[in-house]
């Protein structure tokens, strides 16, 4: 079976593998086969801005792929600086002068993953959250060469763990207050120049240091797209598909397309400063755990990360109309 483009195991040689040892190496290639996503370019649109040799009706504004493979929704980790808290023996890390925001609620052990706000305070900690599941690997599948069924059961499981994961990311914009909302002005040009603007002047009124051109990042769900690429299109045609005449004068560094976020909005974001996310253990399957009850054996898989918007000034929430 084919996963993000990817075969994720070659079964051809499991017959020369001992009985023995074969759930053992079953699992070896489907942690290897995680490290393959995990290092797998994140597919977004990418804008190519203005060139200034294009003249007349030739569209000066290009929209490409970053990657032609399929790959999971890992948009969010364009907007998150990573920590990497892979060998680190400390289970959470530091975010200082927090103004404000949301992160993930610390996980008890066996509670659903909760969301709060984080207090105004000097100082933060972001600590680290594990997820585990798993499934059975029955002796008869591997007795009558039912491999299909170990495909299904490990696409699933890293289908489920990337989903799970960009929907807790995602929830940290969603989590943002009323305070982010940016009206609409004029057309959706404008209202998302507004929005840079504005990200712009309240983080230096904090004291943040903004770089001369800062690049940004839309976030919008797939009904929004074609709106949200039609209206950065005709920005820069000298033509009747723009009526308003409005130009985009901010870096849109890329479009990340998501179902993860309601369709009544978008966001502008500034990535990086004090979004961030840890990753403590990426996705890994733990030794198999022979099970009698099934006649098989038990496969836990577990990772661990969590992540912080500790500035909501870095993001604004648009709004579609008046």
């Amino acid at each position: 079976m084919n996963l993000y483009g990817m075969k994720i195991i070659d079964w051809s040689g499991i017959k020369d593998v001992p009985e023995d040892q074969r759930k053992e190496k079953i699992l070896e290639a489907a942690t290897d086969f995680m490290k393959r996503v995990s290092k797998l370019p994140i597919g977004n649109v990418k804008m190519n801005g203005a060139d200034p040799t294009l003249t007349g009706d030739d569209n000066p504004i290009a929209f490409r792929l970053t990657d032609t493979a399929k790959t999971p929704d890992r948009g969010y980790e364009k907007l998150f600086d990573e920590v990497d808290m892979r060998q680190s023996t400390s289970k959470s890390f530091d975010l200082l002068d927090v103004k404000g925001g949301v992160t993930f609620y610390q996980q008890l052990p066996g509670e659903e993953a909760k969301l709060s706000k984080l207090p105004s305070a000097d100082k933060a900690f972001v600590s680290m959250l594990r997820f585990t599941g798993g499934f059975s690997i029955l002796d008869d599948w591997l007795r009558f060469n039912e491999y299909y069924k170990i495909d299904a059961l490990i696409a699933d499981t890293i289908r489920r763990w990337y989903d799970k994961k960009a929907s807790l990311h995602y929830m940290l914009l969603k989590s943002l207050g009323n305070e982010v909302n940016q009206s609409f002005d004029t057309d959706d040009i404008v209202t998302i120049n507004n929005a840079c603007v504005h990200i712009q002047t309240g983080l230096a009124k904090l004291g943040y240091a903004i770089a001369e051109n800062p690049s940004f990042y839309l976030t919008v769900h797939p009904n929004l797209k074609m709106r949200i690429f039609k209206a950065l299109v005709s920005a820069f045609l000298n033509s009747n598909n723009n009526t308003s005449k409005s130009q985009l004068v901010w870096d849109i560094k890329g479009v990340i397309s998501t179902v993860k976020i309601p369709a009544d909005s978008y966001y502008v974001s500034l990535p990086g400063g004090k979004n961030m996310r840890g990753e403590w253990d990426d996705l890994n399957a733990r030794p198999a755990q022979r099970n009698e009850l099934v006649l098989g054996a038990d496969h836990v898989w577990t990772g661990a990360y969590n992540a912080v918007i500790g500035e909501p000034l870095q993001h604004r929430r648009c709004m579609l109309s008046k």
